[in-house]
């Protein structure tokens, strides 16, 4: 990355690489296409655009909504589906956080089967301490 400096005296961060001709630079970079970004070493593809973050996060948050929703259900439906409900919402919105905020979307595919190990290892061990701690036994 390289600084540029504004009339106003304030410092621009621009990508290294990127170069436009002379008066066509654009005001703001969100005003610059991902197709006219350079690729980092080890990128398949450009990075998402500034809304597409966007909307991953309103996923996100509804997401995040629908757990708490599903938090309050205990005693209505069988703890068994709330778990289950739960495991699935905590899956989606790991690979979404991994896929699009940590940029494995855009990264070598062995970054995402690294990845992909450790969400099965983390409920494989998530499934192990709740045996630990009787959460399968009927109590009566």
């Amino acid at each position: 990355m390289t600084e540029r400096h504004t009339p106003a005296g304030d410092a621009e961060v621009v990508p290294g690489g990127l170069e436009f001709a002379p008066g066509e630079e654009p005001e703001h970079l969100g005003d610059v296409p991902p197709q006219a970004l350079p690729m980092l070493p080890g990128e398949v593809r450009p990075h998402p655009t500034p809304f597409q973050y966007v909307m991953v996060g309103v996923v996100l948050v509804v997401l995040t909504a629908l757990e708490v929703t599903v938090s309050y259900l205990t005693g209505d439906i069988p703890n068994g589906l709330i778990l289950l409900m739960l495991l699935v919402f905590m899956v989606t919105k790991f690979a979404l956080v991994a896929a699009w905020f940590m940029h494995l979307k855009t990264d070598r595919p062995i970054f995402r089967r690294m990845f992909a190990v450790g969400i099965v290892a983390a409920i494989v061990l998530y499934g192990v301490v709740l045996s630990t701690l009787h959460v399968w036994q009927h109590h009566a």
